[in-house]
């Protein structure tokens, strides 16, 4: 899943206030960074049916602040299966008497996204008739690596923000020096 990770190190000729520069730059990736790429996710899935909500967390270690946002709810799976695909596989009826969907033959079906980040919608079957059938097999589909272009058309962004967020601290460390 998504994950943004900024680390934060210290000269041997400086002494830097760790704790104060650590709140500040944990302020800002709780204030602004974690709700700016939860948005960026929200509209990777906005006209999906099912979609998932999405959550964030922050972790603190020795050498490194790290915000890693992911989905939650009943339909994350569903987010995982597209967003990492899936291989050739075959879906046999569970608790209905057929699987029941449009079909034309190999290769009506077309996708109105592919690999690439952005997600337009459901696809269309070309020439389709409803088929009933108790198995099938699926021939997966590549991932749309959604976190991946967020990541991506957001860097300028996060870098501006933490950049911001190294000043505010070095202007909070001159006040108290």
């Amino acid at each position: 899943m998504p994950t943004v990770a900024y680390r934060v190190t210290r000269s041997r000729r400086a002494f830097v206030n760790a704790p104060k520069v650590k709140a500040i730059l944990e302020a800002a990736l709780d204030d602004e960074v974690k709700p700016h790429f939860t948005k960026e996710l929200e509209k990777r899935v906005a006209n999906w049916e099912h979609k998932p909500d999405f959550q964030g967390r922050k972790f603190t270690t020795a050498d490194a602040i790290r915000v890693n946002i992911y989905p939650v709810g009943a339909n994350k799976q569903i987010y995982v299966y597209v967003t990492e695909g899936t291989r050739a596989h075959p879906i046999t009826v569970r608790r209905a008497k057929f699987l029941a969907f449009m079909w034309g033959g190999p290769g009506s079906y077309k996708a109105k996204t592919g690999p690439g980040g952005t997600y337009g919608g459901p696809g269309t079957v070309t020439g389709g008739k409803m088929t009933f059938r108790k198995q099938v097999q699926h021939p997966g589909f590549p991932g749309r690596h959604f976190e991946k272009h967020v990541c991506e058309d957001n860097k300028p962004w996060f870098a501006a923000r933490m950049e911001a967020a190294w000043k505010r601290a070095i202007r909070e460390m001159s006040k108290s020096a």
